[in-house]
């Protein structure tokens, strides 16, 4: 595997400190990869990083219309810079996932019931709450380039989870991914094996619900995405 051995989480104070479950949850990725780095991005190191290996995109990072826009781009300027895994803090590993890195780029999607706004999606769908990349990858700089050529990464518009998707989020992935050339050098990991949910069931089982058939997809699974987010938590 050539991707980095390194697991990189973000996370900004925005007046409010690190959730102590979400701490929790990191440390199952931790358990599971007990031989990779963990890397803990808080507010002083993206600036540095930002100011180190990005001087030219700082104007133009800061003047975002909304945190969760930096917090997007900024995971794929690390990994296109350092290369590694980035995952979200509402996220759980349940087991090892190096098996399931079988290209130089992957990411993770989506079950199909899942997918918000699924009709704008042409194609294939691709989230961020799952990337692992070696460093340097074409398509790292495709999606980099994309979101620093949009004018709409600056206006607030009436409607922000449909902005933020199609400026820095999935929406914006899968755009940039269905008009890619070089397809083949992208894994996109399938949702049994790192979001077998959808958010309505997630939450469900947050809340104590069970049922045998939840059961049986968390025996297939390496990891679950909750469906938490910061988006609360930030402008």
């Amino acid at each position: 595997m050539l991707i980095p051995k390194t697991i990189h989480q973000i996370w900004s104070s925005c007046n409010k400190p690190l959730p102590k479950a979400f701490v929790d949850l990191a440390n199952t990725w931790k358990e599971f990869h007990p031989d990779w780095q963990y890397i803990f991005w808080d507010d002083q190191k993206m600036t540095a990083f930002m100011q180190r290996y990005y001087p030219d995109y700082v104007n133009f990072y800061n003047r975002f219309a909304y945190d969760v826009q930096r917090w997007d781009v900024i995971r794929y300027l690390i990994l296109y810079q350092v290369g590694g895994l980035y995952v979200d803090f509402d996220t759980e590993c349940l087991a090892n996932i190096e098996a399931l890195l079988t290209a130089d780029c992957c990411f993770g999607t989506d079950t199909k019931d899942n997918i918000i706004y699924a009709p704008l999606v042409k194609n294939a769908y691709l989230n961020n709450t799952y990337i692992a990349s070696v460093p340097k990858h074409p398509f790292l700089k495709s999606v980099i380039d994309h979101v620093f050529n949009s004018d709409q990464m600056y206006v607030k518009e009436e409607n922000k989870l449909l902005q933020v998707l199609r400026t820095s989020g999935a929406l914006m992935l899968s755009d940039v991914y269905n008009q890619y050339a070089f397809k083949e050098q992208i894994h996109v990991i399938p949702a049994e094996d790192l979001a077998p949910f959808s958010l309505l069931e997630a939450h469900a089982i947050l809340a104590g619900e069970e049922k045998d058939e939840w059961n049986e997809r968390l025996q297939k699974a390496s990891a679950v995405h909750f469906f938490v987010g910061s988006w609360g938590y930030c402008k």
